[in-house]
Formats: C-alpha cells, sequence, structure tokens
C-alpha cells in the first residue's frame, strides 16, 4: 500500500458491478473533488464478469480481482497499492470484507447498513477500534445533506433548546404498484428477502439504518428503550417491509419512526422533525435545500442553504444559494472528508459517519426486532 503523499488517493472497489446504482453513485462521488483516483477492485462474484467490467472503467486488467481476498493480499504488497476501499455489497458481506482489508491497515468506507446484524456489527467494530492506523466511514449519505449539517449545528448552538421530541419516516415504495405473490417476489426483492444477505432486517436494514442514524446524528442523542412493531411482506413471504417505533431517548426526549418499503404510491421520502424546548426544526430529503426552523415564540424561518442565516451550510456546498443541490453531492461529501481527514496535517473536526454511529444503528435494528417479537419495551 502506498503512503499518504500522493496527489490523490488511490482507491479500490468491492462490488457495485454493472448491475448496481448504488455502484455508480460511489464512483461519482468519489470523482466529484479530484481526491480519490480509482485503480482496482473486484465487482462481482463472477471472475469473467469482474475483470470485463473493471476494464470499462479504465482499470488495469492485472488489478482487476477475482475477490477482496485476491485484492486485499496484492493490493496491500504494491508501491502503489490502494489507501482506501469503498465497500458497496449486501449487508451481510459488509463485515468480513471490511476486516479483511482493516488487517492490511487500509482504510475503509462502506455503505450502510454497518453490518447484516448486531453480532457482525460488534465483531466490525472490535476490529476497527483495535487498529489505530486505518479510518473507517460509513455513507449515511443523508447526513452529509447542508441544511442537515445546519440543522445539527443549530442544535449544538443550543437554538431549540433541549431536545423534547423527535419524529421521523422513511418510505419507499418497493413494489412500484404490482401485488406481491410467491410467484414474483424473487424476481422484484431479489436478494432483499434472503435473510443470510440482508441480515437482521430488510427494511430495517437498508432504510431505517438512515431513519434512525438521522435522528441521533442531527441530536446528538441516542436511543435508551424501544417499543416496535414491525410487518413482513405477507405470510407467506417472510421478511420485513414495515417497522413503527417508539423510542425513549437517552435526555427522556421521545421519538416516533414510521419506516416502511410498501406504502402505495409512497414513491420515495425520508422527513425529520425535531422539537425542543425553544422551538424546531423540520427538513425533508425531496426539498433539501431548505430547513424550516421554527421558533417557540417569533416568526417561522425557512433558512436556505448558504443564505445569511445558513451560513454554516457553506462549508458543505458546491453551489450557490439558489441553486439545488442533492444525493450526489453528499455522498462526494463523505467522500471529500474523509479524504482530507487522512491527508490533513492538522487535527479537526470531520463530520462523516464512523464506526460508532454503525455500532448504534445496528443496536437499534436488533433491539426493534425483540420489541416486535416480545411485544415489549426493551433496551436498546
Amino acid at each position: 500500500m502506498t503512503s499518504i503523499q500522493s496527489k490523490k488517493l488511490f482507491l479500490g472497489i468491492v462490488g457495485g458491478g454493472p448491475k448496481s446504482w448504488i455502484g455508480h453513485v460511489h464512483r461519482i462521488a468519489s470523482r466529484f473533488d479530484d481526491h480519490y483516483e480509482v485503480v482496482a477492485g473486484v465487482f462481482s462474484r463472477n471472475p469473467k464478469l469482474s475483470k470485463k467490467f473493471g476494464k470499462s472503467l479504465g482499470i488495469s486488467a492485472d488489478r482487476c480481482y477475482s475477490n477482496y481476498k485476491e485484492m486485499a493480499e496484492k493490493e496491500s504488497v504494491k508501491k502503489d497499492g490502494v489507501n482506501v476501499v469503498s465497500i458497496m455489497t449486501p449487508p451481510s458481506s459488509h463485515q468480513i470484507i471490511a476486516e479483511e482489508f482493516i488487517n492490511k491497515n487500509i482504510h475503509i468506507i462502506s455503505d450502510k447498513p454497518f453490518a447484516g446484524n448486531l453480532n457482525q456489527a460488534k465483531k466490525l467494530y472490535k476490529k476497527i477500534k483495535s487498529n489505530k492506523k486505518i479510518n473507517y466511514a460509513l455513507t449515511h449519505n443523508y447526513s452529509a445533506y447542508p441544511m442537515v449539517r445546519q440543522a445539527k449545528h443549530l442544535v449544538e448552538k443550543g437554538k431549540i433548546g433541549k431536545i423534547e421530541y423527535i419524529n421521523v419516516e422513511y418510505i419507499q415504495d418497493w413494489l412500484k404498484g404490482i401485488n406481491l405473490t410467491t410467484k414474483n417476489a424473487k424476481k422484484i426483492l431479489k436478494w432483499k428477502i434472503d435473510k443470510k444477505i440482508v441480515g437482521a432486517s430488510a427494511v430495517l436494514n437498508e432504510i431505517g439504518s438512515h431513519a434512525y442514524h438521522l435522528a441521533i446524528y442531527i441530536s446528538g442523542l441516542r436511543g435508551d428503550k424501544i417499543f416496535a412493531d414491525i410487518k413482513n411482506f405477507s405470510k407467506k413471504i417472510k421478511g420485513d417491509a414495515n417497522a413503527q417505533a417508539m423510542v425513549n431517548f437517552n435526555n427522556q426526549a421521545k421519538g416516533m419512526f414510521w419506516i416502511s418499503s410498501v406504502p402505495r404510491g409512497g414513491v420515495y421520502g425520508l422527513k425529520i422533525r425535531i422539537f425542543g424546548s425553544k422551538g424546531s426544526l423540520e427538513w425533508a430529503q425531496n426539498n433539501p435545500g431548505y430547513l424550516r426552523f421554527n421558533p417557540a415564540r417569533g416568526a417561522v424561518r425557512l433558512l436556505e442553504k448558504g443564505f445569511f442565516e445558513a451560513d454554516f451550510s457553506k462549508k458543505f456546498t458546491r453551489v450557490k444559494y439558489g441553486h439545488p443541490e442533492g444525493y450526489l453531492d453528499a455522498f462526494a461529501n463523505i467522500y471529500k472528508e474523509f479524504a482530507k481527514s487522512l491527508t490533513a496535517k492538522s487535527k479537526k473536526r470531520y463530520f462523516y459517519p464512523n464506526e460508532d454511529e454503525g455500532l448504534e444503528t445496528a443496536k437499534f435494528i436488533e433491539a426493534c426486532k425483540i420489541s416486535s417479537r416480545r411485544k415489549k419495551w426493551v433496551k436498546i
């Protein structure tokens, strides 16, 4: 592995092959700010397909690998080997792939969730903390939107006082209006109904982890107890499709979460509202350039990205106020910050999600599962 003195960081990729939408997102995000050069990868379980796709990206044939173990072994001894590896595979593989590269002192950027289940999450967390030579980032990309960072800043400055209530909903209609049957389930949902691949919960690992992370990221709180109700796709098609949860946070605040992959016509929707003793904040991912700030007394303010009272958000924007900025930019913010954390000569605060938050989301998901099964409040 080369030292972190080069103009660009050498990036390796595991996953994100030709049919992967999220792989395309990661690759674009890594190139936004010219901090990385993609030089190696394994893109498919099929060695021929992996090499063919890698070469189509301009990667040298001898660095288009057949599997991640081969890649970790060979890249770690190259003088120009990868500095960072991006993992964009299904949840249950995140831990074992990350650990292989951590053992070689290679930094990690991983797609969410942190791991497939809590047991994997604990093992990965321990592995990361035991190696002081590596940094780890988790692409909960919603935390990198400028106005989400602005919201976090306002909370830390005490602008809404002590947080009392948090409400989050994240819905996606995975079925696209189609009636799910035992015959078409695998075609529509693919690996999302395979527990060995998706991990503890389809809906909670895929979008619930985002919802909970957004809540703890902005608020700075952690969940204490939870009461959850989880629903499967159907009696015959096992797999978590809908989750509703009440959360008691560690400062006595109350939270309500609705996470669903089956709301008819609910094409997309991530929303958060945080209420404090002095006022509230509201943010919706479908209108990401604005943050609604509602003081308990006084005029409601609609803060715009990078404009006057939202000055803190300028640190995370690439275009001026009045112009939209979104999903790809948020991903790119994480990649940029991670690169700076590796190359900066002086220490400063970075805002990208890491293993600490990853473990918290895994605890949340496991607690939801236990609570729903027992029909009672449980400790997170």
